[in-house]
C-alpha cells in the first residue's frame, strides 16, 4: 500500500510537472509573438512606446492544431495623430485564419481575419485642440463613477475663445452616416447673454472618413473622459498597417456592399 501510495505521488509530480512546462512553453511561444507584433507595429508608425499587444487562445499554440488565432488586440495609448493630436487607438482582429509560421513568428501578413474593429479616443486635450480650448473636460452627464459608462451624451466644461470663465454644457454626440455632430442642448453657467456664443463654441462637426478607422465610424460614446469613436470591416487580410492606430483597414477579402450605408445613431 505504501509503495502504491509512492508510485502515485510521484506519478501526480511528474504529470504536474509536465504540464508546468508546456504551460511555459505555451506562454514563451505566446510572448514571441505578441512581442513581434508590438515591434512591428511600432515601427511601421514610427511610435516612441510599443503598443500593448494580446493573443487570445488557452491554450495559445493550439491555434497550430486549430489553424485560428481567436482574438488579437492591440493598444496604443497616446498616439500623436495629424489633425487630432494624442488620440487612444485599439484595433482587435477575431477569428484569425494562421498557418503555423504565423502562429510562431507573430507575423500574420497574409493572414485572414473574420472581423476588424478599431476604438479611437479622444480626451479633453484632443477634443479641446478642435473646439480651441485649453481646459476642456469631458465627463458623462449621468454616471458619476471613476470610469463612466456608455453614453451619446457628453457633459463638457471649458473656456470658450472670449469667454474669462469656465462654461459648462450638455451636449448629443450624433452619428448621421460619415458625419459626427457634437450639439450642445443644455447651458450651464452661462450668462444669457452669452448662450449663443456658448453654444456655437461647444459645436462641433466632423467628417469621420478622416479619422484612422475602418472607413466611417459607426459608434460614437463617451466613457471614462473620453469621446470614442468605433467602426468595424469584415473578412480582411491582414497587414501590419492594419495594427497601426495612424491607419484602417483596407484590404478586404471581398466586396462587403453593407459596408458604407448611413448609420445614424439616436
Amino acid at each position: 500500500m505504501v509503495a502504491r501510495k509512492k508510485i502515485l505521488a510521484l506519478t501526480a509530480t511528474g504529470l504536474g510537472a509536465v504540464a508546468a512546462l508546456a504551460w511555459a512553453a505555451d506562454s514563451t511561444a505566446a510572448i514571441r509573438a505578441e512581442r513581434a507584433i508590438s515591434t512591428a507595429v511600432a515601427e511601421n508608425s514610427n511610435l516612441e512606446v510599443h503598443p500593448r499587444v494580446y493573443l487570445g487562445g488557452v491554450p495559445y499554440t493550439q491555434a497550430l492544431l486549430t489553424g485560428e488565432i481567436p482574438r488579437l488586440s492591440v493598444e496604443a495609448l497616446d498616439v500623436d495623430t495629424p489633425g487630432l493630436g494624442l488620440v487612444n487607438a485599439r484595433t482587435e482582429l477575431t477569428a484569425i485564419e494562421a498557418d503555423r509560421h504565423q502562429v510562431l513568428s507573430g507575423d500574420l501578413t497574409g493572414a485572414t481575419a473574420e472581423v476588424f474593429s478599431r476604438q479611437l479616443g479622444l480626451d479633453g486635450v484632443a477634443v479641446g485642440e478642435q473646439l480651441g480650448m485649453t481646459d476642456l473636460d469631458i465627463s458623462n452627464p449621468y454616471d458619476i463613477s471613476p470610469g463612466g459608462g456608455p453614453a451619446v451624451e457628453v457633459q463638457l466644461t471649458g473656456t470658450p475663445p472670449g469667454f474669462d470663465q469656465p462654461v459648462t454644457v450638455i451636449a448629443t454626440l450624433r452619428l448621421n452616416g460619415p458625419t459626427f455632430r457634437m450639439v450642445p442642448v443644455e447651458l450651464r453657467d452661462v450668462p444669457p447673454s452669452r448662450a449663443e456664443d456658448a453654444t456655437q463654441a461647444f459645436t462641433w462637426e466632423l467628417d469621420t472618413r478622416s479619422l484612422p478607422l475602418a472607413g466611417q465610424a459607426e459608434g460614437v460614446h463617451v466613457s471614462g473622459g473620453s469621446i470614442y469613436f468605433t467602426a468595424q470591416r469584415r473578412n480582411i487580410t491582414v497587414a501590419f498597417s492594419d495594427l497601426s492606430p495612424l491607419e484602417a483597414a483596407e484590404h478586404s477579402a471581398y466586396d462587403d456592399t453593407d459596408y458604407g450605408r448611413d448609420n445614424p445613431v439616436s
